[in-house]
């Protein structure tokens, strides 16, 4: 067949491109991977992950007032024992211990590690901080975060 002067591979539309009689076969030459032969996906399922049971770890009682902390990750270790306390306990009993001028405040500085602070005067909102209060033992693990952590990375 020509075509102005040009022999063509006597397929219309297809170009450059060949026949290829293994890609009715699919990738690799395996039935059923290819254009021809597809079979059906039953699309109610895709995307959805098999449920599987997530246990959340039991509540543990706060060393300070007995009640149970539901949310261990916001929880402190306590000073004595290192049990989980409720961050609000922590807070009320430094807070209890310390001694304020009106100008101070406490405040959660990280680490376990709260901070009596002074704000300077005018709208930067910059703070001095005047006292460190040690709260948690620096450097210790304790058995309920890591078990909390091996909880957190399942999810």
């Amino acid at each position: 067949m020509e075509n102005n002067g040009k022999k063509s591979s006597g397929r219309q539309g297809e170009g450059n491109r060949r026949h290829n009689p293994r890609q009715a076969q699919g990738k690799h030459g395996r039935p059923g991977h290819g254009q021809g032969g597809k079979v059906p996906r039953d699309s109610s399922t895709l995307g959805v992950r098999k449920e599987e049971k997530k246990t959340s770890p039991a509540p543990k009682d706060c060393a300070i007032c007995g009640k149970p902390i539901f949310d261990l990750a916001g929880a402190l270790a306590d000073k004595e024992s290192g049990n989980p306390v409720h961050f609000d306990c922590a807070l009320e009993r430094v807070t209890a211990a310390e001694t304020l001028e009106p100008q101070e405040k406490i405040v959660y500085l990280g680490a376990g590690c709260f901070g009596v602070v002074e704000y300077r005067k005018g709208n930067d909102g910059g703070f001095v901080v005047k006292r460190r209060i040690r709260w948690e033992k620096e450097g210790e693990k304790q058995l309920w975060r890591k078990d909390l952590s091996s909880y957190i990375t399942r999810i």
